[in-house]
């Protein structure tokens, strides 16, 4: 093909045209498939157009479902605050299978309380073999599966601790479950092992999590838990070592485990 047949080729846009009217649409689309039919050039550029259509022919629906899904879950939950009186109850959340806890005092709505920028962790949830990513604010339903992935917002961190403070008041550490001086984080990127399973208790899931250089027991994070989950206050320093503390809050729909 020479330099003046390329520049007689018809430009994208005259080809998204002809996609989208087909041979009725504006004139000129019939000069195109004449074009086409002689013009190698074209034939390729065409060839790879219809690839690029057929992947997103492929996971648009899918993507769509869930932005679909997750925009509904987000106006009901506003929809339930606005209208009924808060009475929630505790946190509900155990590793694997945790019995359903009692009810107790109303947190507020916040979603996320900590450091500027992104939330220190990252979680993952599967419901119904379908596995999605949960901001802080997003919904979560009884036998949802959650994992954790420390994210890094604090470059000196070597240990990380995850629980939850349920409507009584009372903490409930996930990492490490108890005993140990903290969790050992993960290579960049990678999960801490296993995962919570939530059960049907109601109210939000109340998440706090600790980074910190030095170990820290889980009694004297669960002190500092229980002291501060009223406000989802954040401190500096547990046991005199600096740490970086956050507050992560996911409101739950009632109901019960899926099987």
């Amino acid at each position: 093909m020479n330099a003046t047949q390329a520049s007689e080729c018809p430009s994208q846009f005259a080809l998204d045209d002809r996609a989208l009217h087909g041979a009725d649409g504006p004139a000129g689309a019939q000069t195109i498939d004449s074009h086409v039919e002689g013009c190698a050039r074209c034939q390729a550029a065409l060839a790879a157009r219809a690839v690029d259509q057929a992947a997103f022919d492929e996971t648009a629906p899918v993507l769509w479902t869930r932005i679909a899904a997750r925009r509904r879950a987000r106006v009901r939950w506003r929809s339930a605050w606005l209208g009924v009186p808060a009475l929630i109850a505790g946190l509900g959340a155990a590793v694997l299978m945790i019995a359903a806890r009692g009810p107790g005092p109303a947190p507020s709505p916040l979603p996320y309380v900590g450091p500027k920028g992104r939330p220190p962790i990252a979680i993952a949830c599967r419901r119904a073999g379908t596995v999605f990513g949960l901001a802080p604010g997003d919904e979560v339903a009884p036998g949802d599966e959650l994992r954790f992935t420390p994210l890094p917002v604090r470059p000196d961190a070597r240990f990380v601790h995850v629980g939850s403070v349920d409507g009584t008041g009372r903490y409930t550490p996930f990492y490490p479950l108890a005993g140990a001086a903290g969790v050992v984080l993960p290579a960049p990127g990678q999960p801490l092992d296993g995962g919570i399973r939530l059960d049907a208790a109601p109210g939000p899931e109340r998440l706090f999590v600790v980074l910190s250089a030095a170990a820290l027991s889980v009694d004297a994070v669960r002190a500092v838990a229980e002291a501060n989950a009223g406000a989802r206050t954040t401190v500096d320093r547990i046991d005199g070592v600096s740490v970086t503390t956050a507050w992560i809050v996911l409101p739950k729909r009632a109901g019960a485990p899926a099987p």
